[in-house]
């Protein structure tokens, strides 16, 4: 999951750059910061189940 969220940002992040769109860079921001939330979670083999 962590990685389908950085691969989202990155894609927003290019298409913001090279296209000049009016994408808020709060949006970006918490795309990557989502992103590294789930990654540090994975490091620490954290697990959120379903009830």
């Amino acid at each position: 999951m962590a990685h389908l969220l950085l691969a989202l940002f990155l894609i927003v992040f290019g298409l913001n750059l090279l296209f000049g769109l009016s994408i808020p860079m709060w949006v970006t921001g918490v795309l990557a910061l989502i992103a590294g939330v789930l990654f540090v979670l994975e490091h620490f083999k954290v697990r959120v189940d379903r009830k």
